[in-house]
C-alpha cells in the first residue's frame, strides 16, 4: 500500500470485502467499475444507472450540473427497490445520491493498471465502433484527439492518482466504503460476491 492509500484508509470507513452491499450501492474509481458495476447489477437484480451516459449528450456535449441532477433524480426515482451507479460525479450531483447510498465500492488500483485498461479499451471501442456514454462513439479521430481519454489519464495522472482522496473528502464519514486497492483486492470481490464478468 502507498503512503497515499494508507492516508486514504484512515479518512474512509473502510469495511471488509465479504460486507454486505444492500441495495443502493455506488461503484466509483477507475480501471474495471463499469464491469464491476453491471456485474453487481446483475448478480443483485438491480438496475444499473450509467452516470456518463447521463452527462455525455449526443457529439460528447455535457451536460450541465442542473441537468444531471435531474436525470440522475429520475434513475432514482425510477427505481424505488435500489440501484447499482456506476460512476460518482459528486462535484456536480453534492450529496444527492451519498445520501441514499448503502455502500461505496471504491476501486483505487495503481495508476499503470488503469491507464493499461483505459489504453487497451480505448483501442477495441475505436475498433468496433461500440457505444458508449449513451449514443457516442470512440471514433479514431477521437482516438487520437487533445481530449483523448487515454491522453488525459497521462496529462493528469496525479490528479487521477489523488482522485481517491479528493472523492472521500466528499464522503459523509459514516459512509461505508469496501477500498478495492489492487487487482488481486478485486479479484477478491468478484469472488467473495460470486460476481461474473460480463462479456
Amino acid at each position: 500500500m502507498t503512503d497515499q492509500q494508507e492516508k486514504l484508509a484512515e479518512d474512509l470507513t473502510t469495511v471488509p470485502i465479504e460486507t454486505s452491499l444492500g441495495r443502493r450501492i455506488s461503484v466509483a474509481g477507475g480501471g474495471g467499475k463499469s464491469t464491476l458495476a453491471k456485474a453487481i447489477s446483475a448478480k443483485l437484480g438491480l438496475p444499473y444507472i450509467e452516470l456518463d451516459a447521463l452527462f455525455w449528450k449526443p457529439d460528447w456535449e455535457e451536460s450541465s450540473p442542473e441537468e444531471l441532477r435531474e436525470k440522475v433524480g429520475a434513475a432514482i426515482e425510477a427505481a424505488p427497490d435500489g440501484w447499482v451507479m456506476d460512476g460518482h460525479y459528486w462535484a456536480h450531483l453534492h450529496d444527492m445520491t451519498l445520501k441514499q447510498v448503502d455502500i461505496v465500492v471504491m476501486l483505487d488500483l495503481p495508476w499503470r493498471v488503469m491507464f493499461w485498461r483505459i489504453l487497451t479499451r480505448s483501442f477495441r471501442r475505436a475498433w468496433d465502433k461500440q457505444k458508449i456514454c449513451g449514443d457516442n462513439v470512440e471514433s479514431w479521430r477521437k482516438m487520437f484527439a487533445r481530449d483523448a481519454l487515454w491522453l488525459y489519464w497521462i496529462v493528469h495522472r496525479r490528479k487521477i492518482i489523488n482522485r481517491p482522496a479528493r472523492m472521500a473528502e466528499l464522503l459523509p464519514q459514516s459512509t461505508p466504503v469496501v477500498h478495492l486497492r489492487s487487482a488481486d483486492d478485486l479479484n477478491r470481490f468478484y469472488e467473495a460476491h460470486d460476481l461474473v464478468r460480463p462479456n
